[in-house]
C-alpha cells in the first residue's frame, strides 16, 4: 500500500495522518448535520403554526386556506 493511500494530502501537498485530517472534517460534518436537524425542527414548528392561523390572518399574509394546508402537509424534511 502506498503512502498516499494511507494518508491524506494536505493543502500544502504534505502528507498528514488520517486521524489529523479527519478531525476537522468530522466536526464540520457533525455541525452541518446538527444544523440541518435544527432547520427541520424549525420548519415543522412553522408549518404547525401556519396551519393554526385563521382565515383572516392567512389573508393578511396573502395565503389561502388551501395554500396553508398544502404547506402544512409537507413532511418535515421537505423544503
Amino acid at each position: 500500500m502506498s503512502r498516499r493511500a494511507l494518508g491524506v494530502v494536505s493543502a500544502d501537498r504534505g502528507m498528514v495522518s488520517p486521524g489529523q485530517a479527519g478531525d476537522g472534517g468530522a466536526r464540520r460534518f457533525a455541525k452541518r448535520v446538527f444544523g440541518e436537524v435544527l432547520g427541520m425542527i424549525e420548519r415543522h414548528r412553522q408549518r404547525r403554526s401556519l396551519a393554526a392561523l385563521d382565515d383572516h390572518l392567512l389573508r393578511d399574509v396573502g395565503l389561502s386556506r388551501t395554500d396553508a394546508r398544502r404547506e402544512a402537509d409537507k413532511a418535515f424534511w421537505q423544503e
